[in-house]
């Protein structure tokens, strides 16, 4: 067999595998109080050092930065690349009043961008075979972002979002019982680290579609 037909080979197998692995994971947001979003016509925003693991947060940094750079241009910053903030190293999430007030002070902004996440369960490898139909193994991740208009001193947009991925086998796609192919017992899992970020960009969607684009 020339090299040209086994990739042909690899690449039919890999994707015969994907198409008949397991598909378990979701994301929910959980915050249905805010019916509308922000203005990204008006102020200088500031995203804040987001609160992450280290091998998560330069990932998701460049995911919002994308994210706020297309919405607002260049009337966003990235704490890091701001000189003579006056701020505190940890931001805490749904700040009071005068918490606000302060990161007014501290800054000079007209809108503030915290984000926060965490990792709640990690039990399962991303690729795993042989799934027990009765596992309860999961991974499951979630990320919370908050803005906050600095000018009126409160919080204008919040929202959490959920990922998660369940060891859950399905029936095969030879509607028969648990088989014992080799490839009908294949289940691809995404990584708690992959459902942080998929949480990320679920809430970006949700920002986009609630709010005022910029002119």
């Amino acid at each position: 067999m020339n090299s040209n037909s086994r990739n042909i080979f690899f690449i039919v197998g890999t994707l015969f595998i994907t198409l008949t692995s397991c598909k378990s994971n979701t994301y929910l947001l959980t915050n249905h109080d805010y019916k509308t979003g922000v203005d990204f016509t008006q102020g200088k925003w500031l995203l804040n050092t987001i609160n992450s693991t280290k091998e998560n947060r330069d990932k998701l940094t460049q995911e919002t930065t994308l994210f706020f750079t297309e919405n607002i241009g260049n009337r966003y910053y990235f704490r890091a690349d701001v000189n003579s903030l006056l701020l505190p190293e940890n931001i805490p999430l749904n700040p009071n009043k005068e918490q606000i007030k302060s990161l007014q002070a501290g800054t000079g902004f007209d809108y503030f961008i915290n984000v926060s996440t965490k990792k709640n369960k990690d039990e399962l490898g991303t690729v795993s075979l042989f799934d027990d139909e009765q596992s309860t193994e999961e991974n499951n991740a979630e990320v919370t972002l908050e803005i906050y208009d600095l000018n009126l001193h409160q919080i204008i947009y919040t929202q959490k979002a959920i990922g998660s991925d369940r060891a859950e086998k399905q029936k095969s796609i030879w509607e028969t019982k648990k088989s014992n192919k080799l490839i009908d017992n294949i289940n691809f899992h995404r990584s708690s680290n992959k459902l942080v970020l998929g949480s990320l960009k679920k809430i970006l969607k949700d920002l986009k579609k609630k709010s005022i684009p910029k002119k």
